[in-house]
């Protein structure tokens, strides 16, 4: 079986806006972005975004639905 990268969810530290990104890239599988990549929060325009990498459906749901 083919191993999938993880779907990558995001969170704003400044408005707490949780949003699924979708499949992650190898170099982001871990959470981190590259040197140089910046991500801003759709409702706030914050820039202190936290990606989370999340393993299956009921995951995602509970990132979503601040379970996790």
């Amino acid at each position: 079986m083919k191993h999938e990268p993880p779907t990558l969810c995001a969170e704003c530290l400044r408005c707490g806006q949780r949003s699924i990104l979708g499949r992650a890239l190898p170099q982001l599988a871990g959470g981190a972005m590259p040197e140089g990549g910046r991500l801003r929060c759709d409702l706030c325009g914050g820039r202190r975004v936290r990606l989370v990498p999340a393993r299956g459906p009921a995951e995602i749901i509970a990132f979503v639905a601040r379970r996790r």
